[in-house]
């Protein structure tokens, strides 16, 4: 992670949580209903970088939804 100038800093949301991007085998969405919802790699049996992307991309539009429908507070 690189601090830049103004504040700005440039890396992955998994460097500033502190968070081990290696070794993640599946991904658990549980909703306030009891339902989950569980992500696995297709690719192999850990996530890839390209997978953890999409995998991203996939949660950022379920989290649009779910504010679109009034089931998450901002």
């Amino acid at each position: 992670m690189a601090e830049r100038t103004g504040g700005e800093w440039r890396g992955s949301p998994l460097d500033a949580g502190g968070i081990d991007p290696y070794g993640i085998k599946e991904i658990i969405v549980e909703y306030d209903t009891g339902d989950e919802e569980i992500l696995k790699p297709r690719l192999g049996d850990e996530y890839g970088a390209y997978e953890l992307q999409q995998a991203a991309a996939y949660l950022g539009t379920l989290a649009g939804e779910l504010r679109r429908s009034g089931g998450v507070s901002p």
